[in-house]
Order: C-alpha cells, then structure tokens, then sequence
C-alpha cells in the first residue's frame, strides 16, 4: 500500500472505473469518477440498463474507452432514464458535501478498495435496493498530461461530407453555421440534450451569410459577437468517438443554427431569461407584403369632417331662417 501511495505523483488524476449488477431485478451499469488534482469530483458517468452485455465491459479498459462506452450507450438510449438520473444526482450530491467527498477521496487517493467500495456500495444500492447486488471496481492514474492528450484527440476535426444533410435542410429555411456556448460549471452534459431544449450559440461568421445576419442582428459590439438562444428542433448521434454530434437549432423563424461537435462529454450553456437576452424584436428584418394597406393621415380625416359638420350646421340654420320668414 506504501508503495502504491508513494508512487503517486502529485497533480495527477485519479480514476474510479465500476461496475455492477442486480440479477433478481435484472439490472446492469457502469460509473466513472474523476478527481482532478485539487481532491474535487471533476465528472462523473453512470448509465443503468436492463441489456445484461453492459456488465461484459472489462474494468482493465482505458478510462476514456470505459467513459465512451457509457456516453455512446447514452445517445443509442439503451438505458433505464429514472435510475440514471437518481444515480447521478447520488454522485452530485457527494461533490458538493465536502465531508464525504474528502472521505472518499482519501480512500481512493490511499487505494483502500475496502472502505471506498463501501461508499459507493451504498450510494447504488440507495437506488437499486437489492442486497444481493453486485459491484467490482477500480482505481486508474493517469497524468495532466494524458488527459489533455485524449481530450484534444477527441476535438479532432473529422473528415465527412456534410453537403447532403446541409442542402436538405436549407431548402426548409436560412442555414447558418454556429458554436454551442460551453458551461463546464453548471452546464447541460450533450449527451442529456432533448429535443426543445433552448441552448446559448454563437454565430460563427465564417462567411458572408453569417456576416449578413450578424449585422442583421446587432450582435457585434466592442467586445466581439454576442451569444443568442436557440431551441434544439433535431439532434444526431452516431456511436464512435470520431462521430461527431450534429444539432439544429431555431434561431428566428426560417432561421436555423447548425453545429457539429466532436466532444460528447461537453457541459453546455441553457438559456437563462433572467440573465440572457433574446434577439432584439428591432433588429428583426422587414416583412414584405404584395399588397400594402395605404396609411390614412388622421389629420386630414379630421379637418374634413369639421368642414363637413360646418356646412351642415349652416344649412339647418338658413333653412330655420326662410321657415320664419315664410310664417310671418
């Protein structure tokens, strides 16, 4: 144990890869954790599922192939939504009590599988209720470096022909290539995006049609673009890290954001309406109308009518006048 506490560099990242299963209630999962190197929960995965091949994935798989598998699972939605969630929220929870988030720290940082299989024992079985329930797991280091190395492999650009889906999709309304605005803190997982969903994006102006509608828009100041809203209409998912996630997004009608992205383990950014802006109804273009109604100048309308009531008046009284003259 020595060997092992001593032989752990600081600064680096400790992983805690598990899985688990409940025969009798016929339940499957997997959970990964990620302490940074300030003794925080920097992420966690988890997925239930009742497909019992989920419990085949060695715990000896690379941490980013044991968290792939649970994000693709995710997107293919081959999982138990209601004990996912609880599962999650259980390890959220842990983040943020710092009591025991540093006594399960600890018992990583020291490799004591006996006291730290038992807090993770209990957290699961919270939500699964089975005593027979079955869990195994394990520690993996890695370093700053090797993180980072992974993460920038997955941001790749990947080689595909988009012209199709872009032509299609154009024939329904303006097309316009946009970046999701990322929230690592508090932000939505892309994995967990729904369709309806309203997200912050950014005009990318990578040309002259992006250019057009950010001055259409006003949304260039001293500062660079503003971030707009955008409600999520479609969402595309293919299994494989070198995939990436397409989504379509309605800016304004007949207005649509497109990005694709590489990274599926991004947090990103809701549409707060007490903190974020919509498009000014101002800097809406025109509507062009065939036949436009002529304005009526109310001023003039007016004028007339007071002639008209004149002349009116004048009449009666001349009339009232050759009456008395005639009874006389």
């Amino acid at each position: 144990m020595d060997s092992e506490i001593s032989a752990q560099s600081e600064g680096n990242i400790l992983i805690v890869k598990g899985r688990f299963k409940s025969n009798s209630m016929n339940l499957y999962g997997l959970f990964l954790l990620t302490f940074n190197a300030m003794k925080k929960l920097d992420s966690h995965h988890a997925i239930v599922s009742s497909y019992s091949d989920m419990y085949d994935l060695e715990l000896s798989t690379p941490w980013h192939k044991f968290e792939e598998c649970i994000v693709d699972r995710k997107w293919k939605g081959n999982f138990n939504n209601s004990m996912t969630a609880s599962i999650m929220e259980a390890f959220t929870n842990i983040s943020n009590d710092v009591r025991n988030l540093k006594i399960l720290y600890d018992n990583v940082y020291n490799y004591d599988y006996d006291q730290m299989d038992i807090i993770l024992y209990d957290i699961i079985n919270r939500i699964i209720h089975d005593k027979n329930l079955v869990m195994e797991s394990l520690i993996q280091e890695i370093s700053l470096g090797e993180l980072q190395s992974v993460k920038e492999d997955r941001s790749k650009p990947q080689n595909q022909n988009d012209e199709n889906i872009q032509e299609k999709k154009d024939t329904h309304g303006v097309i316009l290539q946009v970046k999701p605005v990322l929230a690592p803190l508090n932000g939505k997982p892309i994995y967990e995006l729904r369709i309806g969903d309203k997200i912050m994006v950014k005009i990318i102006p990578s040309t002259s049609k992006e250019n057009y509608y950010i001055d259409l828009y006003n949304l260039k100041d001293d500062r660079g673009i503003k971030i707009i809203p955008a409600t999520v209409i479609d969402i595309k998912s293919s299994a494989g890290k070198n995939n990436p996630i397409e989504i379509l997004g309605e800016i304004m009608p007949g207005v649509y954001g497109l990005c694709m992205e590489d990274e599926k383990l991004i947090k990103l950014k809701m549409y707060d309406p007490k903190t974020d802006s919509l498009i000014d109804e101002k800097t809406k273009p025109p509507i062009k109308k065939d036949n436009p109604i002529p304005s009526v100048n109310t001023e003039t309308t007016g004028s007339g009518k007071s002639i008209i009531i004149m002349f009116v008046l004048f009449a009666i009284i001349l009339l009232l006048f050759i009456l008395l003259i005639m009874l006389s």
